[in-house]
């Protein structure tokens, strides 16, 4: 059985459900680790190694950037997180 909990206020909510990471683990919609995967796909999928200023239709802000931001907002801990999170689904399309 999944815990539906939102990491942020303990609730179950309405559309909540139960999702399947890529290593095979279950989890919540709601759940902190399902919000991290989510951001690594976005940021592996949006953004860009590095930002064409000539291109002003593609995201202007690199991975890097994206990443160092994470780091002042939320700590290190979180942004070496991210990193892995990254690092992992590159690895698994390659």
């Amino acid at each position: 059985m999944v815990d539906l909990r939102c990491h942020g206020c303990g609730q179950v909510h309405e559309g909540a459900k139960a999702v399947t990471l890529d290593d095979g683990t279950e989890v919540g919609s709601y759940s902190q680790r399902w919000r991290e995967i989510t951001e690594a796909r976005w940021v592996l999928k949006t953004l860009p190694l590095k930002v064409n200023k000539r291109r002003p239709k593609t995201p202007q802000i690199s991975r890097r950037d994206y990443i160092m931001g994470v780091q002042d907002r939320r700590g290190q801990l979180a942004a070496d997180q991210l990193k892995r999170d990254i690092l992992a689904l590159w690895k698994a399309t390659k």
